[in-house]
């Protein structure tokens, strides 16, 4: 079947239970379509920093990290539903009640089909060096994608200025000040982390050998992204976009003054 009839089939299946490969091609559609949305809207804020329209640049950022969040989702929804990925492990994934504890159990899951060993075991019956690689794997779940999640579920519902707690009873302070002083430098760069978390868990499912084999390598990408926006250049490089904006300007004014002298553009004016 090819890739538009596919998508036809896809879209004349609504309220219908979906055959496991049709969801999944279902969920990567949504990641492509989330994906692009957040390069077209990441390179309008780009644009705006490099014009110091800072309301513009606060909306495009949250915008941003809002399309980030939401990527979370339909990456794992990608995972569990392929053919890499058992429907029995997937119905465990999707037992747990928040994106978070799913995307433990994806790990969880993985390691104990690729090692063995039963999900409960995991991972205290794994060998060594696999147990080192889940606690660091696991680790970025709690250091990065859970910090993510909050924030989109902020900002999904509404909360774009002001924080609240769970019960919308009083504001949420940190929650507000990490809202406020996001930046499209840091987003980019988590995005480009969690991009080799993925390509870990593919790698632990999908592959043979290229897990272990190239697990430093990613492991060693995801730590610079990580150590990237710890050292947060965020100002340093919004002040590169700036200067190279107002480099551009003056070289086009000098080009158009050039043509001017030179006759290759002539100035009109009405009378």
């Amino acid at each position: 079947m090819s890739r538009k009839a596919h998508s036809a089939d896809l879209g004349n299946l609504s309220g219908v239970t979906l055959e496991r490969w049709k969801r999944n091609r279902a969920h990567q559609k949504n990641l492509e379509a989330l994906e692009t949305s957040f390069d077209v809207v990441s390179r309008s804020c780009k644009d705006s920093i490099r014009r110091s329209a800072e309301h513009e640049v606060a909306a495009l950022t949250r915008t941003c990290a809002l399309l980030l969040g939401a990527t979370l989702e339909d990456r794992l929804m990608v995972i569990v539903s392929s053919s890499y990925f058992s429907e029995e492990a997937e119905g465990r994934v999707m037992r747990e009640s928040n994106i978070l504890d799913r995307w433990k159990q994806v790990l969880i899951e993985a390691f104990a089909a690729r090692y063995g060993t039963e999900a409960a075991k995991v991972p205290g019956k794994l060998p060594y060096t696999a147990a080192a690689y889940f606690l660091g794997m696991n680790s970025v779940l709690d250091d990065w994608v859970k910090p993510l999640i909050t924030v989109r579920n902020s900002l999904a519902h509404g909360q774009w200025i002001v924080a609240f707690n769970e019960e919308r009873s009083a504001a949420n302070h940190d929650r507000t000040k990490t809202i406020k002083a996001m930046t499209l430098w840091h987003i980019r760069l988590q995005k480009n982390l969690l991009d080799h978390l993925a390509r870990l868990i593919f790698d632990l499912m999908a592959t043979r050998y290229a897990f272990e084999r190239d697990f430093d390598k990613h492991w060693a990408n995801l730590r610079a992204a990580q150590a990237r926006i710890e050292m947060d250049k965020s100002k340093e490089w919004e002040a590169l976009l700036r200067r190279r904006q107002e480099r551009g300007k003056k070289h086009r004014v000098r080009n158009f003054r050039k043509a001017v002298m030179s006759g290759q553009i002539s100035l009109i004016y009405d009378v």
